[in-house]
Parts: C-alpha cells; structure tokens; sequence
C-alpha cells in the first residue's frame, strides 16, 4: 500500500513539473517572438511527453529497459485506444487535411520503425539515433514548410524577470524527483505483486504518464478543438516512438523480452494503421472510437 501511495505522489510530481515546465518554456518562447507553429511542434510537443522520457531515462540509469520498452508500447496503446478511443466515443473527432497528411505518415512511420528496431528485441545506440534523427528531419521539415507558406510579421521581444524562470526551475526539480521515485516505486511493486517490470511498466507507468494526452484529447474533442485532440495524441505517439526509444538506447541497448513484443508491439501497430485508415473518412466515429477502445481491452485482458 506504501508503494502505490509512493507511486501515485511520484506521478502526481512528475505530471506537475512537466506542466510548468511546459507553460514556463512556452512563455519564454513567445517572449523571444518565436512563433506558435514551431511553439506546438517543439515545447507542447516535448512538454506533453516529459512524464513518460523522464521515466524512461530513469528507468535506462538504474538498469531497468524493461520498464522503457513496457512504458513506450503501453502509452501508445493508450493514447490512440483510451484516450483517443473515449474521446471519439464521446464526441466524433473531426480529422483535418493537414493531420492526414503530416501527422498521420509520421505516425505510421514510426511505428514501422519501431517494428523494424525489435526485431531483434533490442534497439541499440546505433538504431536509437536513427529514430532520433528521424524525428528532428520531420520537424525540421515541417517548420521550414510553416515558415516558406506563411511571412509573419517580427514580433517585439518581451523582457524577462528573474521570477518567470522560477516556474521552470520547480518543474525541473519536480520532474527529477518525480520521476526517481517513480521508478523504484514501480519496481517495489513489480516485486511485491510477483509482476514482470514490463507488465507494472505497460499498465501503471504508460496509463499514469499518459493522463495529460487522455485529459487534453477529451476535452479538446468536447470544446471542438479537433485539431489539438488528434495533434496531441499523433505527436506524443511519435515522440515516444522515436525520441524516448532512441534517447534511452544512448545510455544502453533497450533489450525486451520476446514473449512481451509479440504480444504487444503487434496490437500497437494495429491500432496506429487503424487510426490511420479511420482518418481517411476525416472523422473518427463513436463506432470507430469503441473499436479502438476494445482493441485495448482486449490487449489488457490478454496480459493479464
């Protein structure tokens, strides 16, 4: 019971100090007149995926990949199954033209190139800054297309104070701690349950850290802002894909056990290409939303 009160503290810093972390960068971007497009591609993209890199560096320190790979797999299963699967089930997602063509490509070529990386059950330095490079080839693409299509007026600098940096160095300090005792409170419970870190790692690490992109997505999809709820979970899938895999293997390789990416990293891909069929129709559909959600369940229950 300590542990999971330990854990669920853990979590709640870690969610706290990528937010301000997050909002603090985002302010001091828009002080330096940096526009909003690069702002949502490079900070909103990064900050919503902190909880899980954090984590997952963590993780790589202390010797534990297991809990990298369980924590990659299982938050992107749970991004396009619970928190896209609930937030189209409650109100149909609209999907942009742009989304369809940038973020959805980059999603399933991510999870390709997941796929193409375990498949010797191991992602090595080597493979680990291919996905890195990957990721900052698309965004530096994208931001030169942003830049090319639309001439922005310069935007007069704003003056910084010693206090607006206060928010980000408590994020930092929130998300370092958060992130150490998240760890070892996951592996004091892996222990205590008999539970392979893998399996602690896919449930309650990727659903814990994965909070922010389920409370973004539905409510976006509430307020009609289809494109931050389809933007968010498409970018954070990417991300942890390409970035947090491939920043993890720079400490060591991230091994996995056979057992676990064949029952796992199969669904995953699953539900990125249906995703990616569904937003063809530019909707994703209460019907389309439940199959997601049931994929996942399936996916838990099959794990269990």
């Amino acid at each position: 019971m300590q542990q999971f009160l330990i854990f669920v503290i853990s979590l709640s810093a870690l969610l706290l100090g990528a937010r301000l972390l997050t909002d603090s960068a985002r302010h001091m971007a828009k002080a330096a007149g940096v526009s909003e497009f690069v702002i949502g591609a490079t900070i909103v993209a990064f900050g919503t995926s902190l909880p899980e890199l954090a984590s997952s560096i963590f993780a790589m320190l202390s010797g534990h990949p297991g809990l990298v790979v369980g924590n990659v797999i299982g938050s992107n299963a749970a991004n396009i199954g619970l928190a896209l699967g609930l937030a189209s089930l409650l109100f149909p997602v609209y999907v942009s033209r742009q989304i369809t063509d940038t973020d959805v490509p980059l999603l399933l070529a991510s999870a390709i190139a997941v796929l193409v990386a375990f498949i010797d059950l191991q992602v090595t330095m080597v493979e680990g800054i291919a996905l890195i490079l990957m990721y900052l080839a698309f965004i530096n693409h994208e931001i030169g297309q942003q830049q090319n299509s639309n001439e922005t007026a310069k935007k007069k600098h704003e003056k910084l104070d010693f206090w607006q940096f206060a928010p980000f160095f408590l994020g930092m300090a929130l998300l370092y701690a958060g992130a150490r005792y998240l760890v070892s409170s996951a592996l004091a419970i892996s222990q205590d349950l008999a539970i392979s870190e893998t399996l602690i790692s896919f449930f309650l690490v990727a659903v814990g850290t994965s909070l922010p992109e389920m409370a973004t997505s539905v409510i976006a999809a509430k307020s009609g802002r289809y494109e931050i709820a389809m933007g968010n979970i498409l970018g954070s899938n990417a991300f942890n894909s390409l970035i947090i895999l491939g920043a993890s293997s720079l400490f060591a390789p991230v091994t996995a056990e056979s057992a676990f990416i064949f029952s796992t990293l199969p669904a995953m891909i699953l539900l990125s290409f249906l995703l990616g069929f569904m937003c063809l129709n530019n909707t994703i559909t209460r019907l389309e939303g439940i199959l997601l959600f049931l994929i996942y369940i399936i996916l838990a229950i099959n794990l269990i």
